[in-house]
């Protein structure tokens, strides 16, 4: 699945109870965002791809900590799971090559000698 800049997307991501130092929080449900991407980014840090996402609505367990029309952040590894794009952009297969070759020229691999 490649999702850009411009996509219209839907996904649902497990949610749990608040973190305190020491416990493990536990899993209580699952909430659907729908939305659309703004932005993405990589960091090289700690190899996370991520999107910024103008969100449209959510329902679900905890649905009205999400903010409509409030922007928010995902990891690629929250979205891509369970994650269906609803529209494309009209320059959304430039946009694929585009992110294709930047990954390409990213982090060029050298054969040992």
């Amino acid at each position: 699945m490649n999702l850009t800049v411009g996509c219209k997307v839907e996904w649902t991501e497990s949610v749990y109870t608040p973190y305190t130092e020491g416990e493990i929080s536990d899993f209580i449900g699952e909430r659907t965002i729908t939305g659309r991407i703004t932005a993405e980014g990589y960091a090289k840090k700690t190899n996370y791809h991520f999107f910024t996402i103008h969100v449209y609505g959510a329902e679900g367990v905890n649905a009205q900590e999400i903010e409509v029309n409030s922007k928010i952040v995902r990891r690629g590894v929250v979205l891509y799971p369970k994650c269906r794009i609803l529209a494309t952009p009209d320059n959304y297969e430039e946009l694929v090559k585009e992110k294709a070759e930047r990954k390409e020229n990213s982090s060029p691999y050298v054969t040992p000698t």
